[in-house]
C-alpha cells in the first residue's frame, strides 16, 4: 500500500520536530556547560584577588613616619585583579542569561 501525502507530511512534522527538540537539547546542554565553566572562572578569579591582597616583595616604600605604604604597583596590581573579576562576573552573567533564556 503506498502512503498517502498526508501520512507522508505528517512524517516530515514529526521528524522535523524531533530534529528541533534534539537541536533545543543541546543549545542547554551547551548553555548550561557555559554557565558551569563561567562559574568557576569566576570563583577562580575572585580567590586570586582575595589572595592578592597582601602586597608582595618591592610593592611597599618606607615613610617618614617610619612605617611603609604600598607603591603604584601594589594599586595596579589590585586593579589587574579586579578586572578580572568584573570579566569573569560579566561572562558568568551572559551565559546564565542565554541558559535562562533556553530554558
Amino acid at each position: 500500500m503506498k502512503p498517502t501525502a498526508n501520512a507522508v507530511a505528517l512524517a516530515l512534522l514529526l521528524c522535523a520536530g524531533a530534529a528541533a527538540a534534539q537541536d533545543r537539547s543541546t543549545q542547554l546542554d551547551n548553555a548550561y556547560e557555559e554557565a558551569r565553566s563561567a562559574y568557576n572562572a569566576l570563583q577562580e578569579a575572585e580567590q586570586r584577588r582575595d589572595a592578592g591582597v597582601e602586597s608582595q616583595p618591592g610593592e611597599r616604600q618606607s615613610s617618614a613616619a617610619g612605617g611603609s605604604r604600598p607603591t603604584g604597583n601594589y594599586f595596579a596590581r589590585q586593579a589587574i585583579l579586579e578586572q578580572e573579576v568584573e570579566q569573569a562576573r560579566r561572562r558568568y552573567e551572559a551565559a546564565m542569561r542565554r541558559w535562562n533564556d533556553l530554558k
